[in-house]
């Protein structure tokens, strides 16, 4: 089977459905894709499976940032780069 080139449905790029993904797809039963793999992981990060974020303010720089978690009232929440640092600092103590 030679590469397909293909038109994403979303963006209108043209991409191409390589051999090797033919052959995945044909062994999983699987329709061959219609976005190309930059939209497809746009819908998979906004589909309902993908985790929820939750908008924080760290509370060592007060940078906004965003969250895999529910904070909890009481406890300090950090920003991603506080929170490295942190790590960091308290791997070499």
């Amino acid at each position: 089977m030679p590469d397909i080139e293909t038109s994403c449905v979303q963006c209108k790029d043209t991409f191409l459905f390589t051999e090797k993904e033919q052959d995945t797809y044909y062994q999983r039963n699987m329709m061959p894709p219609q976005r190309c793999q930059k939209c497809r992981s746009k819908k998979a990060a906004a589909g309902e499976d993908a985790p929820k974020r939750f908008e924080i303010v760290c509370d060592h720089c007060g940078k906004h940032d965003q969250v895999p978690f529910q904070p909890k009232v009481g406890r300090s929440v950090l920003c991603r780069e506080c929170h490295e640092a942190s790590r960091s600092r308290a791997r070499f103590a």
